[in-house]
């Protein structure tokens, strides 16, 4: 298991001893489109096999060392399979570990198309977003597409995890010929207004719908081709944005969105995450008791204090075997974690809200894609609510689940959330190809 690393480490220490000596090896460089994450720093070079060890990493490769002062580059593999490069440098007499997380499909300079910095107004006076309007350099008007991230407190890249999941749709959609406005969220970045969980989906599609009108008064924008792109939550902000104003949206994209009310997606979101993790699963369906419970009353119209009296209640009504399963003390729950876990105003709104209310409404051509490995989003239990939902007035639908996939449509083992930081691509080229060419088909009123 570990024979490479010693091997490493005898060449290091070698070359440690001898300075002066020709070098073995050559300067390591980090690959283009490459994150230098820093992991930790020891004294001696055991220390590091230590650090591996309590992390679960197995050193897959031999390799020479060059000179101290040189990085060098392994691979190490961690529970979760997937094999990830780790730098070793060696400076002010310590030894220092980085891993590299790569993603190639991050854009780079030189680009071939204009990418200008805008900043447009809401209703909301206090609410201009700040983002980033990309369009290809000769021709036009170009249809329009707006690019809304998912839940949480996003900047205009959309960044999860070190992926750039926004800037690599809107690169991709940009080389095809859309002209792409994606923006920071409500307290990101310039942007003004309340952080998450402070805003609420409502607040979100307002400004999904304020940045399709900016691109309206664009000249090289054509006002009669601009859509809604949105990944996970922002799906169900293209479809309150569509079904509000049909003569300004001509389309929308659904990555990842749900189409059960947000008190279902969430039960279904934990369980799926407590399976994966192999919880046992008369445990998994406790959970969801006891928190559906809680979710109810997040969800009622009750006020915040009568809200957070009536979990309190709820709380110390379980019987007392039902607490020592759910590891919950004699003093109960403290106000902190259902404040922070059930009572935001983000969550109390999305709870209630049921997009199919506003998916029943939508007018113009819809793709809705979900992942097969996506456990945020489960496709066998939200793609045929979405489908059924927008026959009621959709011209157009394509609703379809892509093999491999997880949330963040990358190709995935398992689907949990801590393979997004492990996997190098950002999204599969497979689902940007289909996004795009449906689009095309959108907004040049072919047959879907």
């Amino acid at each position: 298991m570990h024979i490479g690393f010693l091997l490493i480490a005898l060449t290091i220490a070698s070359s440690v001893q001898a300075a002066d000596t020709t070098p073995i090896g050559h300067r390591v460089a980090l690959s283009e489109n490459s994150i230098k994450r820093y992991m930790f720093s020891t004294e001696t070079l055991a220390d590091i096999k230590t650090e591996f060890d309590k992390r679960k990493l197995t050193v897959t490769d031999e390799q020479k060392a060059p000179l101290t002062g040189l990085p060098i580059r392994i691979t190490a593999i961690g529970r979760s399979g997937y094999a990830t490069p780790y730098f070793i440098e060696r400076a002010d007499g310590r030894f220092h570990v980085y891993a590299e997380r790569r993603r190639p499909q991050h854009p780079t300079a030189p680009l071939p198309y204009v990418s200008q910095e805008v900043v447009f107004d809401t209703p909301n006076p206090e609410v201009s977003p700040v983002g980033t309007l990309s369009y290809p350099r000769s021709g036009g008007p170009f249809p329009g597409v707006v690019l809304v991230a998912g839940t949480g407190p996003h900047n205009r890249d959309g960044v999860m995890d070190l992926h750039k999941m926004l800037a690599v749709l809107a690169d991709h959609l940009t080389r095809q010929g859309f002209a792409v406005l994606r923006y920071d969220k409500r307290g990101v970045g310039l942007t003004g207004g309340a952080l998450y969980p402070f805003s609420t989906t409502d607040d979100y599609a307002a400004d999904a719908l304020a940045a399709v009108r900016f691109l309206k008064i664009q000249p090289n924008i054509d006002s009669q081709k601009i859509g809604i792109l949105g990944h996970s939550e922002g799906g169900i902000i293209a479809s309150m944005a569509a079904a509000e104003a049909p003569a300004d949206v001509h389309f929308i994209v659904m990555l990842g969105g749900t189409g059960l009310p947000g008190i279902k997606i969430k039960s279904l979101q934990n369980a799926a995450a407590s399976r994966a993790d192999g919880m046992e699963e008369s445990l998994v369906l406790l959970n969801q008791s006891q928190e559906g419970e809680l979710y109810e009353i997040a969800a009622s119209k009750r006020s915040h204090s009568d809200a957070l009296a009536a979990m309190r209640a709820a709380t110390q009504a379980l019987p007392a075997a039902t607490k020592a399963r759910l590891e919950i003390g004699r003093e109960g729950i403290p106000d902190e974690a259902f404040e922070r876990s059930f009572l935001t105003p983000w969550l109390r709104r999305f709870l209630s809200l049921d997009p199919r209310d506003y998916l029943k409404r939508v007018t113009c051509p819809a793709l809705a894609l979900i992942g097969e490995k996506d456990l945020q989003v489960t496709s066998a239990e939200n793609l045929p609510e979405i489908e059924r939902a927008l026959k009621h007035a959709a011209p157009t639908t394509v609703v379809r689940q892509l093999p491999g996939l997880n949330h963040l449509f990358q190709t995935a083992k398992t689907g949990k959330q801590t393979e997004y930081l492990l996997i190098e691509q950002t999204i599969a080229p497979s689902a940007l190809n289909l996004v795009s060419t449906w689009m095309k088909q959108a907004v040049n009123n072919k047959s879907q």
